[in-house]
């Protein structure tokens, strides 16, 4: 019996460390390949984010100087004059993108990512939402709107454009700072 024992063992022993070591080795391979997809996507990230910064810094500079016309015009004497002569180049909506974001959400892999890190990219790409709604709903009521012609018309389309160029101004601000430090953490 002593001897049955002692071979039942002898075999169960290298079969149970075999077992053991194919799972180590697989878990390290896993492991591996999990740490290279979060490389992959915190520099997919990164770059998204780079592009989205440098996509504000062209627009955000227009943007203030149209709040500025907006409000020159404003203060006007001769509104209706100063309005048709003005040289107005569109509102020229900034857009943002979130393919690196949205990829990290469907793969899974944003769960990787340290959990602080992961409310800070909710919260900028949340707010990066809204600009993007803000600036197409703005396009939209700015297109299907009639061009103004008298003076109160004027004024009420300049006051309504320039709270909505300050509320763009603040949303593109409030990115840039949240872009800046996801970049600094990652």
């Amino acid at each position: 019996m002593k001897k049955i024992l002692s071979n039942v063992l002898n075999q169960i022993i290298p079969i149970m460390i075999g077992v053991y070591l194919g799972f180590a080795v697989n878990n390290f391979g896993e492991n591996r390949k999990v740490k290279q997809q979060v490389r992959t996507y915190q520099e997919m990230l990164r770059i998204e984010l780079e592009e989205n910064l440098q996509a504000l810094d062209q627009v955000k500079d227009y943007h203030i100087k149209l709040s500025q016309t907006f409000s020159n015009l404003l203060a006007s004497e001769e509104l209706e004059k100063d309005f048709e002569s003005t040289n107005f180049q569109g509102l020229k909506p900034g857009f943002v993108s979130s393919s690196a974001y949205q990829t990290g959400l469907q793969t899974g892999i944003i769960q990787e990512f340290d959990l602080k890190l992961v409310q800070i990219l909710n919260r900028c790409y949340t707010l990066q939402d809204k600009y993007n709604t803000f600036n197409e709903n703005l396009l939209s009521t700015f297109q299907s709107t009639k061009y103004p012609e008298k003076a109160d018309e004027i004024r009420s389309f300049l006051i309504t454009m320039r709270m909505n160029m300050n509320d763009i101004k603040f949303f593109e601000q409030d990115l840039q700072r949240q872009y800046s430090l996801i970049l600094e953490t990652l």
